[in-house]
């Protein structure tokens, strides 16, 4: 089986991807592969507010608990995955990266990522 690092720096040599990020639920993180590990503390500060945003929008069209969340900026687009109920995988991407085979392979290896943290 995978280690989280070789599954982090596996999506991290996509073409486009800017940084990847393990963290907590409370914005702490876990695991990066990210040149500036300061940017990396910056950006998994942020997700949770995002997390529970998406999860208050499921709550009220009453679809459920957010997977993944999508945001396309005008610069990149950044994604969480929630990979249980106290991890989530955060990507930033340029606008370069292979959007499609990006969600494809999250999905396809959410599992055994999930079962490392």
């Amino acid at each position: 089986m995978a280690t989280l690092r070789e599954l982090t720096e596996a999506i991290q040599q996509r073409p486009g991807v800017l940084s990847v990020v393990i963290l907590g639920a409370d914005g702490l993180v876990i695991e990066t592969h990210h040149a500036g590990h300061d940017h990396a503390e910056t950006l998994a500060a942020r997700v949770p507010a995002v997390a529970r945003a998406a999860r208050q929008l499921g709550d009220a069209a009453e679809l459920g608990e957010a997977q993944l969340v999508l945001l396309e900026l005008d610069q990149g687009y950044c994604i969480v995955l929630r990979l249980s109920a106290h991890a989530m995988l955060f990507i930033s991407a340029s606008h370069a990266v292979a959007l499609g085979e990006l969600l494809y392979d999250l999905r396809r290896h959410r599992a055994p990522m999930s079962a490392l943290v």
